[in-house]
């Protein structure tokens, strides 16, 4: 244990570390097996996905961080998520933030955490593996354990250390990452990259910092103050509404922000409520984040006390399409005959079966977003249990919004009776990427903005005025809206269908796929509308 004292970690610490890591983890089984037995549909899966789970830490454990993967696939699975887990940055600023809570160790070296994340395998392989004992004495289990798992906390490699003096250790300064806002971002950006969330919310946040910089002149995280918070709300109020719809806005200064606005009606002035709470929430998970990284924000810094109400329900913002509507719009030229595929919203003779034609039937029968659409390929129309599905997921055209959003959705039969099948065909036999190329920007790449526009005009000159709350996206609503009303559609169905986080914890964590059939039940509940 002399080699822990030299390194400022005790073994009294490490060991109230490892017996913390055990409590933890059983807590959290304690609650999942609570949840089987009250709340599970299929006993056997869920112990299948248990024991996976205790495998895999107990290969962790045995095998090491990066050892071999698993022939079994489920406990693969689980192996790749403890490794990309235990690997991130965010971990280890986690492991740093949990260890100083417990001990008061003020700074971590790298050495030092791949110590803590050692014992941290071996004790959460020891909650999985020896649940069943119940692990009733957590004092004699990390005593148990301590044996084993001391001889990985070899000495770090380096010269023969110094004799022990009893003398305070000097403290570490724990602001080791740049504290720079901008910087601050692009660390967690990284993170959520490789998490799957999409670009344009990466930007959004990229977009603040930017805004939040100009508006107070504060770059360094760690120097905000609550005023400065409530401060920058004020500012929100006075912006003009169109602000960051014109690329000049990066680069104007706060003067010349506030010069404009003032040249402006009251009408044009202030942003919605709803942009301004989004700002606040970015603030707050920017703070949490640079905090989490070990960086000494100010702790009476709240930004979540600053959101204000909205007098307007979400869902009152948002227009759906009724089903009555979507009858018409499809009656318009681009379905029933159109002048020219490039005048495809003006009468004609001719149907052309591109992308202005099928992406809004497939918005309507699927619920699916428009980039989700836009970009499809025609490697993405599968078939699974016998079922043809979009399958929505990451690729080289477009990327998903978020892990939630990978997912299937069955094809409803009327875009089946419609030819859409056949359509896809078509398209694998030319050797296309893209399974509607005609909605791709040559200049972008991008696909979603063209439909976009298109969509636009069908519906100003299908509805006029009275269409000015519709968009593609309120086929998306319309679709929640539908079946939400279905008994027999449960929420989870739902959610699965339009790529919805899970609602709690356990349904993020341990939730399975709906099948497929079931799936296509909840699917064909949607009218015809062609």
């Amino acid at each position: 244990m002399e080699q822990l004292r030299h390194q400022h970690i005790t073994s009294d610490m490490a060991r109230r570390w490892l017996a913390s890591v055990i409590t933890k983890e059983r807590e959290k089984i304690e609650n999942l097996k609570l949840l089987h037995r009250f709340d599970s549909r299929d006993p056997a899966d869920d112990n299948r996905h248990d024991q996976a789970t205790a495998d895999a830490w107990a290969k962790v454990n045995a095998d090491g961080l990066h050892g071999a993967t698993s022939d079994e696939p489920l406990v693969s699975l689980n192996l790749d998520i403890i490794r990309d887990d235990l690997s991130s940055e965010a971990r280890q600023n986690i492991i740093q933030r949990d260890f100083k809570a417990l001990t008061g160790h003020p700074q971590l070296s790298a050495f030092e955490r791949a110590k803590l994340v050692s014992l941290l395998i071996a004790g959460k392989s020891a909650a999985w593996n020896r649940h069943e004992e119940a692990l009733a004495d957590i004092e004699t289990a990390a005593d148990d354990l301590w044996d084993r798992a001391s001889q990985l906390l070899t000495p770090e490699p380096e010269a023969p250390a110094a004799p022990l003096q009893l003398v305070p250790a000097p403290e570490v300064e724990a602001d080791t990452l740049d504290p720079d806002m901008h910087a601050v971002v692009s660390r967690m950006n990284d993170m959520k990259r490789s998490e799957g969330i999409e670009e344009k919310t990466l930007r959004q946040y990229e977009s603040f910092a930017g805004l939040f910089t100009t508006l107070t002149g504060i770059r360094d995280v760690r120097q905000i103050r609550q005023t400065d918070a409530t401060g920058f709300r004020a500012a929100l109020y006075k912006l003009p509404k169109s602000w960051g719809k014109s690329p000049a806005d990066r680069n104007a200064t706060r003067e010349e922000i506030m010069a404009r606005a003032a040249k402006l009606p009251p009408e044009k002035v202030g942003l919605s409520i709803g942009t301004i709470n989004r700002h606040l929430e970015h603030l707050g998970q920017i703070i949490e984040w640079a905090s989490d990284e070990g960086i000494a924000v100010n702790s009476k810094l709240k930004p979540g006390k600053l959101p204000r109400k909205d007098t307007v329900r979400d869902c009152d913002k948002k227009q759906a399409f009724t089903e009555a509507e979507l009858h018409r719009l499809f009656k318009s030229p681009a379905w029933t005959g159109s002048k020219s595929e490039h005048h495809q919203t003006d009468p004609g003779t001719n149907i052309y079966r591109n992308g202005v034609y099928w992406s809004p039937l497939v918005g309507a029968f699927t619920g699916a977003r428009r980039e989700e659409i836009a970009g499809l390929a025609p490697a993405d129309i599968v078939e699974r249990d016998g079922i043809p599905c979009l399958s929505i997921e990451d690729s080289e055209m477009r990327r998903i919004k978020n892990i939630s959003s990978k997912r299937l959705v069955p094809i409803h039969s009327s875009l089946i009776t419609l030819g859409f099948l056949d359509f896809v065909e078509a398209a694998r036999a030319k050797g296309q990427a893209e399974l509607f190329p005609d909605l791709r920007e040559p200049a972008t790449g991008k696909h979603g903005r063209k439909l976009g526009r298109r969509m636009r005009q069908i519906v100003d000159k299908t509805f006029g005025t009275e269409g000015a709350g519709l968009s593609f996206h309120s086929l998306r609503h319309y679709v929640q809206g539908m079946l939400e009303h279905v008994p027999e559609v449960t929420d989870k169905v739902l959610r699965d269908i339009v790529g919805h986080e899970g609602k709690d914890t356990h349904e993020r964590t341990y939730s399975k796929p709906t099948p497929p059939a079931v799936l296509q039940a909840a699917i064909e509940r949607l009218p015809a509308l062609i």
